[in-house]
């Protein structure tokens, strides 16, 4: 997990401010206690004087309003949730602007999407709480072997947002599966957006890891939420998805 350089720039500056409070003399002591940290341990007032201004900047910074939604958007079902179908829409949406050509899929781990986007007001801190590790945008090509892969995996684990592609199944088996609408073509390269911690073969994906990449961005998740999110509340759009049957379960 990487760390965002908001919280690490706040733990080097109590670091540089809790040193400077310290003699210069320094000498070897091999004694060490253990203290439990609980909700029981008490407050220190010297160093809540000092962390309390930026803790104050940093939460007016996290509860700046960004955009609204019409409703809750969250994981709630299997496979196909509104939360994920408007992930996986607005990395393909970004991922065609930014590269300039057309992607045909675009994949979200349910998993990786670590908390909700709440109905009305959308802060700062609740996209950093549905994205809080760093992963990267990558674009991947895949064969018509490798999309039926896909779709037999998201058919059977249930964990994926998808947007590009639909998949039907009954008892658990893949039954039925297009891209675009249309019948997977052999000998066609498809383009799939993803992030890096699936195109390495996390959650399972290990059939993701030899295909080539066209893209190996250091485009932050989170950072081309945010962007998306203020792009459409500019323009005076509200966020929304629906759960339009891109997966279906017999």
């Amino acid at each position: 997990m990487r760390i965002h350089p908001l919280f690490l720039q706040l733990f080097l500056i109590l670091a540089v401010v809790s040193l400077s409070q310290c003699s210069p003399k320094l000498t070897k002591n091999h004694q060490s206690d253990f203290f439990a940290i609980s909700a029981a341990v008490e407050n220190h007032p010297q160093f809540d004087k000092i962390i309390l201004p930026y803790k104050e900047r940093l939460d007016l910074e996290m509860n700046t309003v960004i955009g609204q939604t019409v409703k809750e958007l969250n994981k709630a079902g299997k496979g196909e949730t509104t939360l994920g179908n408007f992930v996986a829409d607005i990395q393909k949406e970004y991922a065609e602007e930014t590269f300039g050509y057309p992607v045909d899929m675009s994949i979200i781990n349910n998993g990786g999407m670590r908390n909700i986007l709440p109905e009305g007001n959308i802060t700062l801190r609740n996209v950093f709480e549905l994205s809080p590790f760093d992963n990267y945008l990558y674009i991947l090509e895949l064969k018509a072997d490798d999309v039926k892969k896909l779709a037999k995996f998201a058919a059977e684990k249930k964990i994926l947002g998808i947007n590009g592609m639909t998949i039907a199944t009954e008892n658990d088996l893949l039954t039925e599966f297009t891209v675009q609408g249309k019948p997977v073509e052999e000998g066609r390269n498809y383009l799939l957006a993803i992030n890096d911690y699936l195109a390495n073969g996390g959650d399972q994906m290990e059939f993701l890891i030899d295909l080539p990449r066209k893209e190996t961005s250091a485009i932050l998740l989170r950072d081309f939420i945010l962007e998306k999110i203020k792009e459409k509340t500019a323009k005076g759009i509200k966020l929304d998805a629906e759960i339009e049957g891109r997966q279906k379960f017999k």
